[in-house]
């Protein structure tokens, strides 16, 4: 049997995925906000079908939850939903950079190179929207170069998760430009090839990271 070529274009329940997505991820829609599919498809003014598929990708990620038998609730931040994200990353993300190392293009490389210098500069001046858009393709292209695509997929659900989770808007400045200087750390001991260095900067990376945005302090309240 043969089969057609497909041509991939954006369908409907990618437009609408996308939308809620982004109003998630910048809080248009705040934690805990219901979804149904009725509601959603009004509107937005499409059928059910792309908003059912829709939802069920964005539970995936854990952006929303079940909420009754026919609603979903954006995710609210809890001591169990933090952990898990940021456990999560840190243990594919300090894998993946080791990988990366092995794997990588050195054009890879230089991309990650300038991704770190850049969020550095942004750092540096304070912009800390700047910051968090470059530090999001810093990652991005760190999980890419492992080569590992399904990783790469799950570091940035992952990822989406803690920024629309964000428990703080606007860390200490000083907390900013340390964790850009670790992007530069990364960075270098990727182009060293040094696996091992490029591993463990990532994951005290993400234990910065962690510390930085308050969740360490909102993690350890469910232990006490």
């Amino acid at each position: 049997m043969r089969l057609a070529p497909v041509q991939r274009t954006d369908t409907v329940a990618d437009k609408v995925y996308a939308q809620l997505h982004h109003a998630i991820v910048t809080r248009a829609l705040s934690a805990g906000s219901r979804l149904t599919e009725a509601g959603v498809a009004e509107q937005l003014k499409v059928s059910k079908t792309p908003v059912r598929e829709a939802l069920l990708r964005l539970r995936e990620i854990g952006l929303i939850e079940p909420d009754g038998l026919k609603g979903n609730r954006v995710i609210t931040a809890s001591p169990q939903v933090l952990r898990d994200a940021f456990e999560t990353r840190r243990a594919l993300e300090g894998f993946a950079a080791g990988v990366a190392a092995d794997r990588a293009s050195d054009a890879a490389l230089e991309a990650i190179r300038r991704l770190a210098e850049q969020s550095l500069e942004q750092a540096a001046k304070g912009a800390f929207d700047g910051y968090l858009r470059i530090d999001g393709e810093f990652h991005a292209a760190v999980a890419e170069a492992s080569g590992n695509k399904r990783i790469a997929r799950l570091i940035e659900d992952a990822a989406t998760l803690m920024r629309a989770l964000r428990y703080i808007d606007v860390p200490p400045e000083s907390g900013v430009l340390s964790t850009a200087r670790q992007h530069v750390d990364i960075a270098e001991a990727l182009a060293r090839r040094d696996s091992a260095a490029a591993t463990r900067h990532m994951q005290a990376h993400l234990d910065a990271v962690e510390e930085l945005f308050g969740a360490h302090e909102l993690v350890g309240k469910r232990a006490g």
